[in-house]
């Protein structure tokens, strides 16, 4: 089967007054259709650019992205995207803002409404249609734009460290909301994290970056049971994963290894004593 995304020896140089910076480097992969797959590399590898990449909200400096084989030269349609921040309009309820996409794509709003109260309902929200993002913990802005991207019923989910910003305990939470609702509804996601271990429980197959110039140091297929569980952190061959995408890592000259909220630091590599 053909995959939903070939990205194909991708690069982008940004170019300000007399700086050229090299953000990606010859990066080709393919996303198959109803995979799960997570971006983990350091900060300032190029993740969220070659997400943007992707979208088709930013173009390449050289190299191609197909989605369905056809070419992306402009942002595409029929994808849903959650960012770090909620992005929630302060004037608008849950509802209203769950409903915005339909509007920017000038669709039917009132045949959207059921679904979006489903969607609601789905992520725990049911109660809160009415209410305002100031009103509402991050955690709960963080569902609802989660709603937001999925309302069009979108065939891709594009997310770019969604749940970064948010505290240990509620970013568990959403990961299991997010798999729960990746299961039901059976979209390709491509979710972008900072946290190894994260990236290993959510995903089919996590790609690793290097560094600046962001390079795809390995694809890697995470052969572990569905559905998931927190317990399965525990277990001998979770802990294999994560620590080979701590060699890769190490191995690239990435001093320190990133975990996200999760402290997944340097510490799978002790420090002998003196």
């Amino acid at each position: 089967m053909p995959p939903l995304i070939a990205v194909g020896d991708i690069s982008r140089v940004f170019t300000g007054g007399a700086r050229t910076v090299t953000a990606l480097e010859h990066i080709s992969c393919d996303i198959h259709t109803g995979n799960f797959v997570s971006i983990v590399g350091p900060s300032g590898c190029g993740k969220s650019t070659l997400l943007k990449i992707i979208s088709g909200l930013l173009p390449a400096s050289s190299g191609t992205v197909t989605v369905h084989g056809k070419h992306v030269d402009s942002p595409l349609e029929n994808v849903g995207m959650v960012f770090q921040a909620p992005v929630l309009l302060k004037w608008r309820s849950v509802l209203g803002n769950i409903l915005l996409p339909v509007e920017f794509a000038r669709l039917d709003v009132p045949s959207y409404i059921d679904k979006a109260r489903a969607l609601i309902k789905l992520v725990g929200l049911e109660g809160f249609e009415e209410m305002y993002p100031h009103e509402l913990s991050g955690g709960m802005q963080q569902r609802a734009s989660l709603c937001r991207a999925l309302v069009t019923d979108p065939q891709l989910l594009l997310m770019d460290e969604p749940f970064g910003a948010l505290d240990a305990m509620t970013r568990d939470e959403l990961d299991m909301e997010l798999l729960r609702i990746w299961e039901e509804r059976k979209k390709t996601v491509l979710f972008v994290t900072h946290s190894i271990q994260e990236a290993v429980f959510l995903s089919d197959i996590v790609l690793v970056m290097s560094a600046r110039p962001g390079r795809l140091l390995e694809k890697i297929a995470v052969d572990l049971p569905r559905p998931r569980t927190m317990e399965m952190m525990s277990i001998a061959k979770f802990g294999e994963y994560t620590l080979k995408i701590r060699a890769l890592l190490a191995a690239a000259g990435v001093c320190a290894i990133i975990g996200g909220n999760r402290n997944l630091l340097a510490e799978s590599f002790p420090k002998t004593n003196p």
